[in-house]
């Protein structure tokens, strides 16, 4: 056995000089990925890393309450990206966000987008007129105005666009909890849309569950998941909104939300382990109350399980604040009774109002949950930031009356919101 040259090889040497360009070419890529590697450092190094204890989030580094106060931004629908960007640059938004205290922004995401990462956001304009229901040129106008605000959306990707948003609030110390809205990308929610239930759940309806597939939403999250670790300011993920039954969905003591929450758990931890996961109930995020009698299984989450519950005009309230409080304690604030199985953190995560000229029962509304959200110090997310959206329910530019921004986005639609907030912006308890 010969090793090296067989004996009748002929004189040429045993290597070959090598390539310069080859070298240098190999040098360069080496080069590239040092610097990638270096980079990827750098933001695990400068990671905003949040755990949960008791019913508080605290900084994982320094132990210290880190209180969330956010404001949800729509990027779930159609187009694929998050609204707004044909009305502002979006380093003028992220810098609204900061300048009038929210600390965060729960930034909502489809299981389309998610796993169609690579879409060019001109094409994800053009697909999203059918699927709104609208002219192609009106939505290829609206692609242009956003362009004309932001120049480098002419060469993005959707999945880029969200970057580039998340970069700009990491910016301007502003926090993001990405929230699968919705599998298919659209308006939400009811119990038509096809996005509410686990399609592999038991009692399956067309109507209701037809686009929430299991395995898809599952890979969605954990590509998220993964996506947020280039990202230092996304601390969260919610792994999905008001998740609504209907028929014989929903049986058996909750078995399949038991079942698929864990799953989902488990595909976010698997993609990033330093995210909080935001748990929702059944009924439109409204319902967490049989959690008080079968807790999950604390071991999938490790200390990252954070709670999340949804409360409008139209929740079903009662007719006196007394009853809009109990309601809501009894469904989801008693999870913050400190040393239970059950305790933990839990974020208002969508709330809100019209801004112009609320009625008075709205005002009642809004006095009763302040009150509450006053007295419990909680974590808490408004609906909505944005003024308008791109396309909603086949309406172009379609005024959003509960947003905190007006149709343009250039300031408040309402001024007096702070003031009406109180003294929820402020963090008055702690551990």
């Amino acid at each position: 056995m010969f090793f090296g040259r067989s004996p009748d090889s002929s004189n040429e040497p045993l290597f070959s000089s090598p390539d310069p360009l080859l070298l240098s070419q190999m040098l360069l890529e080496a080069m590239m990925l040092s610097h990638l590697i270096f980079l990827l450092l750098i933001h695990a190094a400068n990671a905003i890393v949040l755990r949960s204890s008791g019913r508080w989030i605290l900084d994982a580094s320094t132990g210290q309450r880190v209180k969330l106060r956010c404001a949800n931004w729509a990027g779930h629908q159609e187009a694929s990206i998050p609204e707004g960007l044909q009305h502002q640059p979006v380093a003028n938004i992220a810098q609204w966000l900061s300048t009038n205290r929210f600390n965060c922004v729960r930034l909502t995401f489809s299981i389309d987008m998610a796993l169609n990462p690579n879409q060019r956001v001109s094409d994800s304009f053009t697909a999203a007129a059918s699927a709104a229901g609208v002219s192609t040129s009106s939505m290829q106008n609206l692609y242009t105005q956003a362009v004309s605000k932001n120049s480098w959306l002419s060469s993005a990707t959707t999945r880029g666009t969200f970057a580039r948003v998340i970069q700009e609030l990491e910016a301007r110390n502003v926090m993001v909890i990405l929230d699968n809205h919705v599998s298919r990308a659209s308006w939400c929610c009811g119990t038509s849309d096809g996005n509410g239930w686990w399609a592999s759940a038991s009692g399956y309806n067309a109507g209701n569950s037809r686009f929430f597939d299991t395995n898809n939403w599952l890979s969605g999250l954990r590509s998220m998941a993964s996506f947020a670790q280039s990202h230092p300011n996304v601390v969260g993920i919610s792994l999905r909104n008001e998740l609504r039954a209907v028929g014989s969905q929903d049986g058996n003591g909750h078995a399949d939300w038991y079942n698929f929450v864990t799953q989902g758990a488990r595909a976010v931890r698997e993609g990033n382990s330093n995210l909080l996961v935001v748990v929702g109930g059944v009924s439109y995020a409204l319902d967490l109350s049989f959690i008080y009698n079968k807790m999950l299984d604390r071991n999938v989450f490790g200390d990252k399980l954070v709670w999340e519950f949804h409360n409008y005009q139209w929740s079903g309230i009662g007719n006196t604040c007394a009853s809009h409080q109990k309601m809501m304690g009894d469904r989801a604030g008693y999870l913050l009774v400190q040393n239970k199985t059950y305790t933990g953190p839990l974020i208002l995560s969508e709330y809100g109002w019209a801004q112009n000229n609320p009625t008075a029962a709205e005002n009642a509304y809004v006095s009763c949950l302040v009150q509450y959200m006053e007295n419990n110090d909680a974590e808490w997310a408004y609906w909505a930031l944005q003024g308008s959206y791109y396309v909603r329910e086949g309406r172009v530019n379609f005024d959003e009356t509960f947003g905190l921004l007006n149709s343009d986005w250039s300031g408040w639609r309402n001024s007096s919101f702070p003031r009406t907030l109180g003294r929820m912006f402020d963090v008055t308890q702690g551990p």
